[in-house]
């Protein structure tokens, strides 16, 4: 009787447990293998940008900040902080023309959900600034071409035309803030835990056609001292 009872009590596994068993096992070996383990920082070796980034070159020479009063940073330190890994803010001038450029570089080097960059159109617009005019537009680099984002940030008498992109692990990347997931996750689907690399130029002006230009000759200008292997923490690796 009671032999009969425990069999009762303990049937054997069915085919459906097996199979639920089966399951179970197989989501946890990929949930496994999806997860990157590998770290796109340390595989590009690590960059400290600011020793990557040249206090003068060319044409061109860093303006000390005693008497930079034309820079405003419109992240929120806090903000900056909690984000972003390495931050790099300088104001150039060119020697030949007396005009500036600021520059401003936000890098993180795990872009989690929670600590992903911020596009600066959100960043402005939460200071007080207006944004007009933004679009994407191709520029020609030393390497390859680049689809920046180009935007006019206005607040009281105050215009900067402003010129930016993201680097995502392994490409600079373009479209809507949903790409900035997109990119992340086919970095995942490689094994890396990517970083992420905002580069920002901007100029005081009304004439958006000439600070464009005038922009695009930074860009080329910066990244041609650069070495190949910095050029491509800039902007991803050369495209063959």
């Amino acid at each position: 009787m009671v032999s009969e009872m425990q069999i009762i009590l303990s049937p054997k596994p069915n085919m459906q447990h097996w199979l639920v068993a089966i399951f179970m096992a197989t989501c946890l070996g990929l949930a496994t293998w999806l997860t990157p383990h590998l770290s796109w920082y340390e595989h590009i070796g690590s960059p400290q940008f600011e020793q990557v980034v040249p206090k003068n070159f060319g044409d061109w020479i860093e303006v000390t900040e005693s008497s930079n009063s034309t820079v405003v940073n419109p992240e929120v330190q806090e903000t900056v902080n909690n984000l972003y890994t390495q931050v790099v803010s300088r104001v150039y001038e060119q020697k030949t023309t007396g005009r500036r450029i600021i520059l401003s570089l936000a890098y993180g080097d795990n872009q989690t959900f929670s600590k992903q960059l911020h596009r600066p159109e959100s960043c402005y617009s939460s200071q007080g600034f207006k944004i007009n005019n933004l679009y994407e537009e191709k520029i020609n680099t030393t390497d390859k071409s680049v689809i920046v984002n180009r935007m006019e940030a206005n607040i009281g008498p105050r215009t900067e035309k402003v010129t930016y992109w993201i680097r995502i692990g392994d490409e600079v990347i373009s479209g809507p803030p949903t790409a900035l997931n997109i990119a992340r996750l086919e970095m995942g689907l490689k094994g890396y835990i990517t970083d992420g690399l905002l580069f920002r130029v901007s100029e005081l002006s009304d004439d958006s056609k000439l600070s464009y230009q005038f922009q695009d000759q930074f860009i080329n200008d910066f990244l041609r001292v650069l070495g190949p292997e910095q050029r491509a923490m800039m902007i991803g690796p050369l495209a063959i």
